[in-house]
């Protein structure tokens, strides 16, 4: 898969960007939380390239989140 860039987003929005594309995942302010959707959520709101990514964009995201002290819902 390779590398997934995270990049905060105005408006509350986590920007994810691999080779493949660019997905938007939910970002709030204040204390930062991502909030990660489930793999049905997931499966149901993806474009179709990303739909067997579900895991590799969790763990990935995850990582990111505990690097930079933010709380990772999911």
């Amino acid at each position: 898969m390779g590398a997934i860039n995270f990049t905060i987003r105005w408006r509350e929005e986590l920007e994810a960007e691999s080779h493949l594309g660019i997905l938007v995942l939910e970002y709030t302010m204040g204390q930062a939380h991502v909030y990660f959707p489930d793999e049905m959520l997931w499966v149901n709101s993806v474009p179709e390239w990303a739909k067997s990514l579900w895991h590799e964009y969790r763990v990935q995201c995850a990582a990111w989140c505990a690097a930079g002290s933010t709380i990772f819902n999911h």
